[in-house]
């Protein structure tokens, strides 16, 4: 929860700084990694990283994998296979060993439903809650994350 918090707190920096921003998410893993479905990474456009989607082998390529998205504007799935042992472009030897995928989503300040206030509305109900990611490993065409479902709706 505090990782969540933390990101909210640098979106409101940045769109204070009128600064760009996306936000990563684990959405799907094959075999091992540090973080789950649902970790979370803010990137602003200065470079500046707000938690964490592995145990640091994937944030450096995601960086710039971020920095697309902001600039495309482009919801994109990013799929890192760190299985591969004669693979050290990702780290293997740092525990991650596995396929993360990751939905890099730029953040539109302006669109009241974008993923950060969605997260935001999640954490400001404190109550039991599920936000829906949605993505496609087959298509280009990435929705992102597009709802937040409470116990109350229920």
């Amino acid at each position: 929860m505090k990782e969540i918090v933390a990101i909210l707190g640098a979106y409101q920096k940045a769109v204070a700084e009128n600064k760009k921003s996306a936000l990563a998410t684990v959405v799907k893993v094959e075999g091992s990694s540090y973080r789950r479905p649902g970790a979370r990474m803010l990137v602003t456009d200065d470079g500046l990283l707000t938690g964490a989607i592995s145990g640091g082998c994937l944030e450096g390529d995601a960086l710039r994998k971020a920095l697309s998205a902001i600039h495309q504007q482009e919801n994109k799935l990013v799929t890192y296979d760190t299985t591969d042992e004669d693979d050290a472009k990702f780290g293997v030897q740092l525990g991650c060993n596995g396929i993360v995928h990751i939905l890099f989503e730029p953040i539109l300040a302006e669109d009241k439903f974008n993923p950060i206030e969605i997260l935001k509305a999640a954490n400001d109900r404190r109550e039991n809650c599920v936000i829906a990611t949605l993505f496609s490993l087959e298509n280009k065409k990435q929705p992102g994350s597009v709802m937040l479902f409470r116990e109350k709706d229920s």
